[in-house]
C-alpha cells in the first residue's frame, strides 16, 4: 500500500481564507513583521519607547492647548494615534502623534463653529479628526499617495515656519502671564506690549526659565528630554512654593482614565464645514508625513508604501477621533528623538503608547499643579525647531523662485489664518507646477560624433555639431494642453531666428508618453504650417503609446508613418526629398 503524499497546506485552506489573509497582510502590515520580530531589537525599542514617552507626555498636553482641548485629551490622542500607526504603518521610525501645525489648524477650523461652547468644541475636534481619517483612508485605498508630491517642499517649509511664528506669538501671553488676545500677529504683539505692566513676575520667570533650560539641555545633553525635565521641575516648584496663590495659572484638575470609543454627535450642517477644513489638514499631512517617512526609509535602507502610509495616517486620525481626541500628523522631531534613542521598529511606538495610556489612567492627577507657562515654554521650544532658516538660505542661493514661494506661504499664514495659509500653500504649489509645465525649455540639438552618435543640447555641449539641412529640437517636459501652443511658438521662433530656413524640423518627443487633444491639434497645425513653407516635419523618439494615439486620432495619416522615427539618428539619416520644381516657397516670417 503506497504512502499518501503530504498534504498541501495551501490546498487544504479554502480559497476565500487565502484571500482574507492576503488582504489582511496587505492592509495591516504588523501581521507581516511582528511574528518575525527579532528579540535582539527589543532592548533598543524599549529604550526608544521610554524616551519617546518622556518627551511626548508634556508635548501632547501642550499641543492639546494649541488645539483648544483639555490637557488630558492630548494623552488620549497620542495613545490612539501611536497605536493605530504602529499597526497600519510601513515606516519603522515614524511617530504619528500630536502635532503643533495640525493642532493649530484644527483649532482654526473648529473655533468658528463651536461658538464658545466648550463641550461642543471637544465633539467638533473629535469629529474633525474622524473626517480627516476617513478622507486619508479612502485616499490610500484609491492609491492617491502620489498626491504628496503636489505640495512643493519650499511651500511647505514657508507654511511651517509661518505656523511656528503664529504659535510662538500665541503662546507669549501664557508664558509671561499677561492677558491673552486675538487678531493678526502684529495686533497680538502690540496687545502684549501694551499689557506688559500686568505681567506676573512668577509666571514670566518660570516660563522663560523653563524655555532657557530646555534649550540649554538640548545643547549640552541632547539625550535628556528637556521638556520632561521642565515639566517635573515646574510641577515641583508650583507645589512647593504654592505658586497658584501668587497668581500663576496652572492646569488644574485633569480627568483620569480613557474615554470609551464612540462617534461624536454633530449636525449635518456643521459636518459640511468640518469636511472643508479637513481637506486643508489632509494636504498638510500628505506632505509632512510621507515626506518624513521617505527620509527615514532612505537613511535606514528600507521601502515604504505611500498608499499604505495614507491608510495608516488615516487610521491614526480616526482612532484619535473615536477616543475624543483631535487631529494628528507625523512628528519629525518625535521620530528623530526615537531614532537617536535607538528605535528599530514600531514596537517602540507600542511601548510609548502603553506608557502614555498608563499615564492617562494613573498619573494624570499629578499634572494639576503644572503651570501653564511651562506648557507654553515647551510649545515654543518645540516649534522654534521648525524655523529652518538654513533651508530658506538654500532656496535663496539655489533658486529664488522657491524662496519667493516659501516667503509667500509664510506670509499667508502670518497675515491670515492657518487654514487660509494652507489654502494659499496648496494654490501656490499647483500654480508653480502649472507655470513650470507651461514654460518648456526647447533645446536645439546637435550631433556628437561617436559610434553610435549622440544628440545633445548644442548650447551646453560645444562638441555637438548641427546637421546640415535639419533643425532638431527637444522639449524638456512632456507636451500637454498646458504647454503645447507655447512649445509650437518657441519652435517657430527658432526657425525664424536662423539665417536660412531648414529643409526639415525634427521634433524629439521622447518625454511625451501620450497625446491629449490640444497636443494633437498643435502637431497637426505645426505640420501644416511648416508644410506650407516647404519644410518637412519629422517626429523622433516616438513611443508606441504615442503612435497608437496618432493612429486613433488620424494624426498619423496627416504626418505619415514614414515621418515617425525611433531615434534622432534615424530621423536625420533618412535622405531629404529633392525640392520639386515650381513648389511654392513661403517665408516663415511672412506667415
Amino acid at each position: 500500500m503506497s504512502e499518501a503524499p503530504p498534504a498541501d497546506p495551501a490546498a487544504a485552506t479554502p480559497p476565500e481564507h487565502l484571500d482574507v489573509r492576503r488582504v489582511v497582510a496587505r492592509y495591516v502590515p504588523i501581521v507581516r513583521w511582528l511574528p518575525g520580530y527579532d528579540r535582539a531589537d527589543l532592548r533598543f525599542d524599549a529604550i526608544a519607547g521610554l524616551v519617546s514617552w518622556g518627551v511626548m507626555v508634556p508635548v501632547a498636553m501642550a499641543y492639546a492647548g494649541l488645539a483648544g482641548m483639555p490637557p488630558d485629551t492630548g494623552l488620549v490622542t497620542a495613545f490612539a494615534a501611536l497605536t493605530a500607526y504602529a499597526v497600519f504603518g510601513t515606516s519603522r521610525h515614524l511617530k504619528v502623534t500630536t502635532s503643533s501645525s495640525v493642532a493649530i489648524m484644527s483649532a482654526s477650523v473648529v473655533l468658528a463653529i463651536a461658538a464658545g461652547n466648550a463641550a461642543y468644541y471637544v465633539q467638533l475636534s473629535a469629529a474633525l479628526a474622524l473626517i480627516v481619517g476617513i478622507i486619508l483612508i479612502v485616499a490610500g485605498a484609491a492609491r492617491l499617495g502620489f498626491l504628496s508630491q503636489f505640495l512643493a517642499a519650499s511651500v511647505v517649509t514657508g507654511f511651517v515656519i509661518g505656523l511656528a511664528f503664529t504659535i510662538t506669538v500665541g503662546q507669549l501671553p501664557a508664558l509671561l502671564g499677561v492677558p491673552g488676545t486675538s487678531g493678526t500677529i502684529v495686533q497680538e504683539l502690540m496687545a502684549i506690549v501694551e499689557s506688559l505692566d500686568e505681567l506676573n513676575p512668577y509666571t514670566a520667570a518660570l516660563g522663560i526659565g523653563s524655555m532657557v533650560g530646555i534649550f540649554v539641555l538640548k545643547r549640552i545633553a541632547p539625550r535628556i528630554p528637556g521638556a520632561l525635565v521642565a515639566l517635573i521641575v515646574g510641577i515641583a516648584l508650583s507645589t512647593i512654593l504654592d505658586l497658584p496663590e501668587e497668581g500663576v495659572a496652572v492646569v488644574g484638575d485633569v480627568v483620569t482614565g480613557v474615554p470609551i470609543p464612540g462617534l461624536p454627535s454633530i449636525p449635518i450642517g456643521d459636518i459640511v464645514f468640518l469636511v472643508a477644513g479637513a481637506f486643508g489638514i489632509v494636504f498638510l499631512a500628505l506632505a509632512e508625513s510621507i515626506g518624513a517617512a521617505r527620509s527615514f526609509a532612505v537613511r535606514h535602507g528600507y521601502e515604504i508604501d505611500p498608499d499604505q502610509e495614507l491608510i495608516a495616517l488615516g487610521a491614526a486620525n480616526a482612532g484619535a477621533g473615536l477616543f475624543g481626541g483631535f487631529s494628528v500628523d507625523a512628528s519629525f522631531s518625535q521620530s528623530a528623538t526615537g531614532e537617536a534613542a535607538g528605535n528599530r521598529t514600531q514596537v517602540s511606538s507600542l511601548i510609548a503608547a502603553g506608557l502614555i495610556l498608563a499615564t492617562a489612567i494613573v498619573l494624570a492627577p499629578i499634572f494639576a499643579n503644572l503651570p501653564l507657562s511651562v506648557l507654553a515654554a515647551i510649545v515654543i521650544a518645540s516649534v522654534l525647531g521648525l524655523v529652518n532658516i538654513a533651508e530658506l538660505r538654500r532656496y535663496l542661493a539655489w533658486k529664488r523662485t522657491d524662496f519667493l514661494l516659501a516667503m509667500t506661504a509664510l506670509g499667508g499664514v502670518v497675515f491670515t489664518t492657518a487654514l487660509m495659509g494652507m489654502a494659499i500653500a496648496v494654490a501656490l504649489s499647483l500654480l508653480a507646477i502649472l507655470y513650470q509645465a507651461s514654460r518648456p525649455y526647447i533645446a536645439v540639438l546637435g550631433r556628437i560624433p561617436g559610434d553610435p552618435p549622440a544628440f545633445a543640447d548644442a548650447d551646453r555641449h560645444t562638441s555637438a555639431e548641427p546637421v546640415q539641412g535639419f533643425l532638431l529640437v527637444r522639449p524638456n517636459v512632456p507636451l500637454t494642453f498646458v504647454n503645447a501652443d507655447v512649445a509650437k511658438d518657441q519652435i517657430m521662433t527658432l526657425i525664424r531666428a536662423r539665417p536660412s530656413a531648414p529643409e526639415a524640423v525634427v521634433l524629439d518627443i521622447g518625454a511625451t508618453a501620450d497625446l491629449d487633444v490640444a497636443t494633437t491639434d498643435m502637431l497637426d497645425a505645426l505640420h501644416k504650417e511648416l508644410q506650407a513653407s516647404g519644410i518637412e516635419l519629422r517626429l523622433a523618439q516616438v513611443r508606441g503609446s504615442v503612435r497608437d494615439r496618432m493612429r486613433r486620432t488620424g494624426l498619423m495619416g496627416v504626418i505619415g508613418e514614414d515621418h515617425c522615427y525611433l531615434s534622432d539618428e534615424a530621423a536625420v539619416a533618412t535622405p531629404l526629398p529633392s525640392p520639386q520644381p515650381g513648389a511654392p516657397q513661403v517665408e516663415i516670417g511672412e506667415m
